[in-house]
């Protein structure tokens, strides 16, 4: 294969490119809380999916699917973006409050193209002065790094194009998806005396259920990705690694529910309270054990591996 890169193909409706936005931002920036706004027929106000970025600014984005090639087929030499609608689009966004938004980006099928950049450059240089959200835009050029840096878009996505083109692994599409589900706020962090949020056992089940059935969902229950059980691994020394970590999962949810009748964890609406140093270490250990299982596969298949405070201790 050397070193030529795949090429992809942007999606071929507007649902679909959404979509893909989506899978991209819950990959590049781990969050939960990111939703797609509304539904078609209701009024969206400029943005089409909203959330918090890596710097917890409150972001809207836009996604607009254009095509790339004219009615036969020939490639366009500009994108087909336009001043008046993008200034339209910035205006609806700016109605948007409580909260308001602090970051704003297209993202678009169309190839780069430096009238738009231009554009946003000089929009962008009006708006610092009166110190207003500032906007960007993300190409499809763009948006195909991201596909290319992080698998398991490529595998979430475009499963059948890599199949078509002899690169599909369906090992690693398990384990990448697998990867994703120990990226989660309940494995980055060791559990003190307080661990922020009551979602965590949620997270751990969630885990479980990934490994089983191949299926990845978010704290809201909305399904992430999706792919096969850990059964379907062929590397047989993959699957005992991965059946070893579901049974860690399991001595969590043990602990955590013994935990929860000695009364040495307490569940508060915004966190959990632990009272026994000794279980929180077990939590810690545990949890541990799984990253570094998964790191070790991913380091077999040349993948970017997990980090973690809790292998960093």
């Amino acid at each position: 294969m050397g070193n030529i890169k795949t090429t992809y193909l942007p999606p071929q409706n507007w649902q679909d490119f959404e979509t893909l936005m989506k899978g991209v931002i819950d990959v590049i920036w781990q969050q939960d809380g990111w939703q797609l706004y509304g539904r078609p027929g209701q009024s969206q106000s400029g943005i089409d999916l909203y959330g918090y970025d890596n710097k917890n600014r409150f972001t809207g984005i836009q996604c607009k699917k254009k095509n790339q090639t004219d009615s036969e087929g020939i490639l366009l030499t500009n994108s087909l973006l336009t001043r008046e609608l993008i200034e339209t689009e910035i205006r609806s966004a700016e109605k948007i409050d409580n909260p308001s938004i602090k970051r704003y980006i297209f993202t678009t099928t169309s190839s780069r193209d430096t009238n738009i950049q231009d554009l946003i450059r000089e929009i962008n240089h009006k708006r610092k002065e009166n110190n207003k959200f500032s906007v960007e835009i993300w190409f499809w050029e763009d948006i195909q790094v991201y596909i290319e840096n992080h698998t398991e878009l490529a595998y979430w996505y475009y499963q059948e194009y890599l199949e078509n083109i002899c690169k599909y692994d369906k090992n690693i599409h398990i384990i990448t998806l697998l990867r994703q589900a120990f990226t989660r706020p309940a494995f980055q962090h060791a559990i003190r005396m307080e661990e922020s949020g009551v979602d965590f056992i949620k997270a751990i089940k969630d885990t479980q259920e990934a490994i089983t059935t191949g299926h990845l969902y978010n704290r809201r229950g909305d399904l992430i990705a999706s792919s096969y059980s850990y059964l379907k691994i062929s590397n047989e020394k993959w699957k005992k690694s991965i059946k070893s970590i579901y049974d860690y999962l399991e001595e969590i949810r043990t602990l955590y529910k013994i935990g929860l009748n000695k009364r040495s964890i307490i569940e508060h609406p915004t966190c959990l309270e632990f009272l026994d140093f000794e279980l929180s270490e077990q939590f810690n250990v545990l949890r541990s054990k799984c990253l570094i299982k998964m790191n070790q596969i991913l380091k077999e298949l040349e993948l970017a591996i997990i980090d973690s405070e809790l292998i960093i201790r």
